[in-house]
């Protein structure tokens, strides 16, 4: 069953991989950065941007995780007739 976080995780991972892969989008000269052309300051800036992107669904991901690891803790310890 998919869920919405695991949705908003495979957004999160795809945006920096479409944004790169659509060349013709950034494939311009100007505007210039500090005499950087757009082409390459364009690619530079997702860098960080991918980190920061890659870190929220790392985060959702162990959220995620956790809360399956504890419901099939709980569900284990109902099934021995113990509570927690």
């Amino acid at each position: 069953m998919v869920k919405s976080v695991d949705i908003a995780i495979a957004i999160l991972l795809l945006i920096p991989l479409i944004a790169l892969l659509a060349i013709p989008t950034y494939n311009h000269i100007h505007p210039t950065l500090g005499g950087i052309s757009f082409f390459y300051w364009y690619q530079l800036l997702w860098m960080p941007l991918s980190a920061i992107l890659f870190f929220i669904a790392a985060v959702l991901w162990n959220a995620k995780e956790n809360k399956e690891e504890k419901k099939t803790r709980n569900r284990n310890a109902r099934h021995r007739g113990r509570r927690r």
